[in-house]
């Protein structure tokens, strides 16, 4: 554990981990604080970047911005890890009825979009084996994350500098300018879900949903594309895909007993999903469940304690993270080192 640091971290989900790495690329010291607790969002997160919400097909926010930022940042990163983590990838939204291909059409010509979309639909391939007649759209410009690979070599690199202290965070520890034995200049917090019971950003509007994904173990299904329907079908591995993803707003903790009883019927609705998109066989491989940090109007948190001078806060990353959060580092590592503005709808001044 290092004596004195530029930024005590805590917290090595995709935020933190962006943000430590980040800072060292600007030569600054880090110091992340990080128990890899199992329930984290971001190592069961799916890591598909896609910039169209595909049930409205509405442009999401700072799409161009953010699409412009990160083949540079996840080029660097992949340079400083020495592996690619990050892949270009079609992305395929399956249509199923003249509706939905009128939708398609309509939004096309609105607000942009086709910088986003291809107009023309194509039919679905024999490899998807679909369940019905579809059609296909593909949407421009996305790509995967391999966020479970990128965090546990990024964790490892950091504990062979003595840069990651496996611990659970001890608020009763912190003073001022210090955390046990270690001086900071700076501390952030990157807590994910457990941000709502941190006591010193106790006020801010958390609203937790739980995620499951599964992995499926499947010889026919094309390697080489997203599938999306109600889930996304993921090619991960060879003949692994991971499919996802549920959306939870409250949950039954009161026993063990229901909370698999969830877990059960959460696992036998992306099933359901994926048999309504594809006929072909499958083996059920593995089950993950992670709880996302979102915010009531689903924007990240960033930003200074309003009393604590060095004390920070980043995030509220949700479901768009490994889209968002390459930018949104930069932009708050300027913040914090050169006082330039945060975007009014990331600032925690906003609560």
């Amino acid at each position: 554990m290092k004596n004195k640091v530029d930024y005590l971290i805590v917290g090595q989900g995709l935020a933190g981990t962006f943000l430590a790495f980040q800072l060292m690329q600007r030569g600054k010291t880090v110091l992340i604080v990080d128990k890899g607790l199992t329930y984290s969002s971001s190592r069961v997160a799916a890591g598909v970047i896609n910039p169209i919400v595909l049930r409205r097909f509405t442009i999401t926010w700072r799409a161009k911005e953010f699409l412009s930022y990160n083949p540079d940042f996840y080029h660097a990163l992949d340079q400083f890890l020495g592996k690619q983590y990050h892949f270009d990838i079609p992305l395929k939204k399956l249509i199923s009825s003249q509706d939905e291909m009128d939708f398609w059409e309509h939004r096309y010509a609105k607000d942009g979009v086709s910088d986003f979309i291809h107009r023309e639909l194509t039919d679905a391939s024999d490899a998807i084996q679909p369940a019905e007649p579809l059609k296909i759209g593909l949407v421009k410009q996305a790509s995967w994350l391999n966020i479970s690979a990128l965090l546990f070599d990024f964790r490892k690199k950091m504990i062979s500098t003595n840069s990651l202290l496996e611990d659970i965070f001890d608020f009763s520890e912190l003073k001022e300018n210090s955390y046990k034995n270690c001086e900071f200049n700076n501390i952030v917090f990157c807590e994910g879900a457990q941000g709502k019971y941190n006591p010193l950003f106790k006020d801010l509007p958390f609203s937790l949903n739980k995620g499951q994904l599964i992995t499926i173990k499947n010889t026919s299904l094309p390697a080489d594309s997203i599938l999306k329907k109600k889930v996304f079908i993921l090619p991960t591995e060879e003949n692994l895909f991971k499919i996802g993803a549920t959306y939870s707003w409250k949950w039954d903790t009161s026993s063990e007993e229901a909370a698999h009883k969830i877990e059960a019927d959460k696992t036998t609705l992306l099933k359901s999903h994926l048999e309504d998109m594809t006929t072909a066989d499958y083996e059920l491989v593995n089950v993950e469940t992670g709880i996302r940090p979102s915010i009531k109007d689903r924007r990240p948190v960033i930003g200074r304690h309003s009393t604590r001078r060095n004390t920070f806060i980043f995030n509220g990353m949700g479901t768009r993270g490994c889209f968002m959060a390459p930018l949104l580092t930069e932009e708050f590592i300027e913040h914090i080192e050169n006082d330039k503005p945060l975007d009014s709808e990331v600032n925690i001044n906003r609560f």
